[in-house]
């Protein structure tokens, strides 16, 4: 009778053992399954890792930055309503989502808090709402102990291709110190009528970019300058030619300014809104357009 109770005993705590072992294997299988989750979307271009740099990218949007008669309640609401159909969607699918995204709002009159709830955003990445004029101090703190600052331009009614943060991170060279890159081939897409038109401009002034980009080697610019202080997007290229010394670069023997054409690489929404855009304008535009067949999901990288 004591070896049968023996025996009965160690099935016992062998099914408890069994029951373990199953239960850490559940275990383990879940917390890969969810390291896979957490890991999609965050495919980032790393082959200068083993130089152990230290790179921030942030990504700028300006908002409410024009003359008091843009700042209407309508163009707020309506502004709000592009930025979450058409741009986030786009940052939210980043290949890359190593990247902070900052609204710059024009000034400080505007109530931040009070934006702050009819954005609402829900996003897979960081983001912040600043006032222009505090930017700079802004990139001064987080940029502290990095190597390289990446600021990106993209206005709220623009879309962006999925691999493009990782096109910005693919042109560090540590050898230079300061890099500007942008896309100059993009489609319109008409809210008015849910149709896709050919956009590419390129003129002997500059081009019309979206996605503008500047790389700063922080080791050797003496400043944390953005994209926005080059000016307007045809004005980027000329102006880091003849101010170079300003921004404490000593000799500029490269070219600065990296354009992509071939596939469009992001959208310029025209959007329905009747103060920003009237019928006949959009009709005297569409006549220097061609209609194109566009694929959202390729775009988007599915």
């Amino acid at each position: 009778m004591l070896k049968k109770n023996n025996s009965n005993t160690n099935k016992k705590y062998g099914y408890i053992l069994l029951l373990f072992i199953v239960i850490g294997l559940i275990k383990k299988i879940q917390i890969i399954k969810n390291e896979k989750n957490n890991n999609s979307g965050k495919k980032c271009y790393l082959s200068f890792d083993k130089l152990n740099l230290k790179i921030i990218h942030v990504i700028i949007t300006r908002f409410l930055s024009f003359s008091s008669n843009y700042r209407t309640k309508e163009y707020i609401l309506n502004g709000i309503r592009v930025m979450k159909e058409y741009l986030l969607p786009s940052l939210d699918n980043q290949s890359c989502k190593d990247f902070i995204w900052v609204l710059m709002l024009g000034n400080n009159k505007f109530n931040r808090t009070s934006l702050n709830s009819l954005f609402n955003f829900n996003n897979s990445f960081h983001w912040h709402i600043i006032y222009r004029e505090d930017i700079k101090n802004f990139l001064r703190n987080i940029t502290k102990g990095f190597d390289i600052l990446i600021t990106t331009r993209i206005d709220y009614d623009d879309r962006i291709y999925y691999d493009a943060v990782n096109d910005v991170r693919k042109l560090i060279n540590i050898n230079k110190p300061m890099l500007f890159h942008g896309y100059n081939r993009g489609v319109f897409f008409f809210e008015i009528d849910n149709k896709y038109y050919d956009f590419e401009f390129i003129s002997k002034n500059g081009s019309f970019s979206v996605f503008e980009s500047l790389i700063l080697n922080l080791n050797k610019v003496n400043d944390t300058y953005t994209i926005y202080d080059f000016g307007h997007h045809v004005e980027v290229r000329d102006k880091l030619f003849k101010n170079y010394k300003s921004y404490g670069i000593k000799e500029i023997n490269y070219e600065p300014t990296l354009f992509e054409s071939g596939a469009p690489k992001f959208v310029w929404v025209r959007q329905k809104y009747s103060f920003l855009y009237k019928i006949s304008k959009i009709k005297q535009t569409k006549k220097m357009l061609k209609e194109i067949y566009f694929n959202l999901s390729k775009f988007y990288g599915k």
